[in-house]
C-alpha cells in the first residue's frame, strides 16, 4: 500500500528561487512515498524521575505537568527513508509529560512537551523546525555502539561527548514501549532587524494516531544516563540548554529499552495554536 497526500499548496524553504523543497511532506514530481516501509527506525530510551520545579521552569505558558515530573530521553536511528531517497539520519529528543490549556478556551491536552531535539542532519533540521514548529539543533549522534550485552548511545557537539545513555541486562518484552500520545513545541521564529520580536511565537502539535508504525520487538533493560555540562567554550551555542538538563537529577529510574519500528508517518497533519 502506497499513500501520497495531497498538499494545499506547495512547500517553499529558502533558497525559493529554485522551486519548491523537497522533503517528507512534498516528494519530487512521479516519485510516491510509501509510510508502511519507510522509514526503519532503532530507537533506546530512558525516562527518570526529576525535580519538578527545574521542570516546570522549562515549560511555556498555558503548560503545566502531568503526573509526576518524569523526563523521557531518546535516541532514534532511522535508515531506508523514502524522502532522502533511501538515506537515514540519527535524532535525540527529551520530553516531558504536560497538560496544555490553550489559552482562555475549552481546549485541554494531555500529552508531551518536546523542548530539544537533537539531530545529524541539516535537512530535516530545517524542514522539523520551519514546516512542523520542532525545537531541532545540531548533533554528531554516532551509531549506538553493541557489545559484551550492553548498548551505549552517546551525543557530541564539536568533540564534545555532552550525554551519554548505557543500558545493561537487556531483555525481551512484549509489551508496547510507550502509550502514543500528542506531542508538543513552541515554534519560535525572531523577526529580521527588530530584535527581541518575533515573526512566529506558538505551539504546535504532532498529533497521536494516522501513523503506519509497527513495532518489530522490544526489550527493556537497566539504565544509566550521564549528562555533562560544558563550559561556553565547550558549546558555544547550546550551553545553557544542556547546563540545565545536566542539572535535573535523577531521583529514579522508571523505564529503559530499546526497540525497533517500520513505517511511520510524514506529520503533514501538524496542527498550529
Amino acid at each position: 500500500m502506497s499513500e501520497q497526500k495531497p498538499a494545499t499548496g506547495p512547500i517553499y524553504r529558502m533558497p525559493t528561487v529554485f522551486g519548491p523543497a523537497i522533503g517528507p511532506r512534498q516528494a519530487p514530481e512521479g516519485v510516491i512515498f510509501d509510510p508502511t516501509t519507510s522509514p526503519k527506525k532503532f530507537c533506546a530510551y530512558v525516562s527518570f524521575r526529576t525535580d519538578a520545579l527545574l521542570l516546570e521552569q522549562m515549560l511555556p505558558e498555558d503548560f503545566t505537568l502531568r503526573g509526576d515530573p518524569i523526563v523521557i530521553v531518546e535516541f532514534g536511528y532511522m535508515t531506508e527513508i523514502d524522502w532522502l531517497a533511501g538515506r537515514g539520519y540519527n535524532m535525540l529528543s527529551v520530553r516531558i509529560p504536560v497538560r496544555f490549556k490553550h489559552g482562555n478556551d475549552s481546549t485541554v491536552i494531555d500529552g508531551f512537551f518536546q523542548p530539544v531535539v537533537w539531530e545529524n542532519m541539516t535537512e530535516p533540521i530545517l524542514s522539523g523546525r520551519e514546516e512542523l514548529g520542532w525545537s531541532k539543533i545540531f548533533a554528531e549522534l554516532p551509531a549506538p555502539e553493541k557489545r559484551d550485552g550492553k548498548i551505549v548511545c552517546r551525543a557530541e557537539w564539536m568533540g564534545f561527548r555532552f550525554l551519554e545513555l548505557t543500558l545493561t541486562e537487556i531483555r525481551k518484552s512484549d509489551a508496547a514501549p510507550f502509550a502514543t500520545s500528542p506531542v508538543l513545541h513552541r515554534k519560535y521564529i525572531p523577526t529580521t532587524g527588530q530584535w527581541g520580536e518575533a515573526d512566529a511565537d506558538y505551539i504546535t502539535m504532532t498529533p497521536a494516531g494516522g501513523s503506519h508504525a509497527r513495532l518489530q520487538e522490544h526489550f527493556t533493560g537497566d539504565a544509566s544516563l550521564s549528562v555533562f555540562a560544558p563550559s561556553w567554550q565547550d558549546m558555544p551555542t547550546q550551553h545553557q540548554c544542556v547546563t540545565y538538563l545536566a542539572r535535573l537529577p535523577k531521583h529514579e529510574y522508571i523505564q529503559a529499552g530499546v526497540y525497533s519500528t517500520v513505517g511511520g508517518k510524514d506529520l503533514s497533519d501538524q496542527i498550529r495554536f
